[in-house]
Parts: structure tokens; sequence; C-alpha cells
């Protein structure tokens, strides 16, 4: 999976939120307009930047609600879990899930899924020419340089290696117990 994908993946949770607020930036924008001694057609310019930008997060929410509908239910929890990792989510929609296998499965499946999701992000449009659109927002090139230096953990909270419900692992610790 490339890296401009990975941003997109770790910003989906995020994006009600920041079309939210760039709707905020506009309006405020519009009504302080009239103090605003520059160029009126730089200020009109500068709007409509944003609301190409707003359109352009509601595109890629839509979008890739669509990829979600698509992914079985391990899937979408391997996803939740890896790039998402939110709480409420994780309690409510996968409070039940355990993971099967081995953390050595695991990662197999993360690997699987990524490049899943690569070619899904590219057959529904959603590839480096899309992304090239969001460069001009310096919170967008930010969150890739972010990645590209950091890595994956950059994005995700620190959390302990054994918080993932692996059966087995359970199951082991069960066994041992009882002897």
């Amino acid at each position: 999976m490339k890296d401009y994908q990975k941003v997109m993946l770790f910003l989906y949770p995020r994006l009600d939120r920041l079309a939210d607020s760039i709707s905020e930036i506009v309006t405020a924008r519009a009504v302080a307009s009239g103090m605003d001694r520059s160029d009126t057609e730089a200020g009109i310019r500068r709007l409509i930047e944003y609301l190409n930008l707003r359109r352009g997060l509601l595109f890629l929410k839509n979008e890739m609600d669509g990829m979600l509908a698509e992914l079985s239910e391990e899937e979408r929890y391997l996803l939740e879990y890896k790039y998402f990792r939110r709480k409420k989510v994780l309690e409510k929609e996968f409070s039940g899930t355990v993971f099967p296998h081995s953390e050595r499965t695991y990662f197999r499946r993360q690997k699987r899924l990524s490049a899943k999701l690569g070619g899904m992000f590219v057959r529904h449009g959603l590839d480096e020419k899309f992304f090239s659109a969001f460069t001009d927002f310096p919170w967008m090139t930010a969150a890739l340089e972010r990645l590209k230096e950091e890595g994956e953990r950059a994005f995700s909270d620190k959390r302990a290696h054994s918080t993932l419900a692996l059966a087995a692992r359970r199951q082991k610790r069960s066994s041992a117990s009882s002897k």
C-alpha cells in the first residue's frame, strides 16, 4: 500500500470533522470579508478553494464508506484496529470479536488486506492524482511527511502490543493456569 493511501486511511475517522471545520472557516471568512482590505477576487478564490477541499473530503469519505462496505467483518476489524483506532467502535461493533489465529497469522492477514485495499483505492478513483488535489493544503502534506518520517506509529495510539484479542493466546493462558 502506498503512503498516500495510508494517510487517507488514518484520516478517514476525522473526515467529517475536517469538512465541518472547513465550513466554519468559510463562513467566518465570508462574514469577516467586509473588514478585509485585500483584493476581493483573491478572497473569493480562497473561499472557493476551501469549498473545493470540503467537497473533495466529502467525496473521499463517501468513497471510503463504499470501500468499507465491500470488506468482510474480519477485514473491517483488522482495519479498525490498525488504522482507525476508534475505541468506541471497537467496543461497540467488535466487542465480541476474537481473532482466532496467532499473531503471525494476524500480520499475514494485515498484509493481504493492505494489498486488497491498495487495489480498491485505485478502483474507486482514489489514486495519487486524486490525492495530489489535497497537496495545496499544508495539513495533508504534513500528514504525509509525518508518515514518511515516523512511520505508521505516528498516527496510532501507543497501545500495548498485547491488546489484540487473540484467541490462541487466551487459550494458552487459560490452559496453563488450569494445570
